[in-house]
């Protein structure tokens, strides 16, 4: 990574963490060392700096959502550690905008949705205990996630959440976070070229045939009707 000076700030919000090694980030009043697996979001227009010998960096910059960061109350620049989907989340942002045959819309939808899973990741740790669920859910869709695992970031055995949940939404959570990952799938059919198999592996599902067995139960019709009807 080489050294980055900026006294006026960007033009843009940019959100940069650490992949390798360390560097010293510095704003007007605050200078840290991070190291990998931290990041740091930056507001448009705050001036900073980031430099170090032996590390690199991966970053994103983005216009416009002023308003979700006010929501968030993200101050001028905010240090976090790195989520586990951010990586994963971020290949598929750099794939879609990669390609040709991706569109504005489809890019600044991901994009988007990029952005706010994980501002809700590292901006409401204290949050009631079924909003942190279901931000669980919505973020982590893609991975092959138990019971357990979302029992875990709840705080709570699997018995009780699942207790907890059908009594909060009559029925259980993982059938919340099947819904989570057909309506995932919906957008990437709408607005992305991306193969089928492609997009139900990117969505969490195990193979291509659960995957059209799972969305035709919620959908009433296949993964290739789906993008057919709706223009994908």
């Amino acid at each position: 990574q080489t050294p980055v000076h900026r006294a006026e700030g960007n033009s843009f919000h940019e959100i940069i963490w650490v992949r390798h090694g360390e560097g010293l980030f510095g704003f007007e009043n605050e200078s840290r060392v991070l190291t990998e697996g931290d990041g740091v979001l930056i507001r448009r227009g705050v001036p900073h700096f980031y430099e170090g010998e032996d590390f690199s960096t991966a970053w994103i910059t983005f216009r416009g959502g002023d308003g979700l960061l006010d929501f968030c109350k993200m101050p001028d620049h905010f240090i976090f550690r790195v989520p586990p989907f951010l990586e994963h989340r971020y290949s598929e942002l750099t794939r879609l905008i990669s390609e040709g045959s991706s569109t504005p819309l489809s890019r600044a939808s991901a994009t988007c949705s990029y952005v706010s899973e994980l501002l809700g990741a590292i901006s409401t740790p204290n949050e009631p205990t079924e909003a942190r669920i279901e931000g669980f859910l919505e973020n982590r869709y893609s991975e092959p996630l138990t019971l357990d695992d979302i029992a875990a970031h709840a705080k709570m055995d699997r018995y009780a959440l699942c207790r907890y949940w059908k009594r909060l939404r009559g029925h259980g959570v993982m059938e919340d976070l099947l819904r989570i990952r057909v309506a995932k799938a919906k957008r990437f059919l709408r607005y992305t070229a991306d193969p089928i198999e492609q997009i139900g592996a990117a969505c969490g599902f195990e193979s291509p045939s659960y995957f059209a067995k799972r969305f035709r139960e919620i959908a009433g019709c296949s993964p290739t009707e789906y993008r057919r009807l709706h223009g994908g």
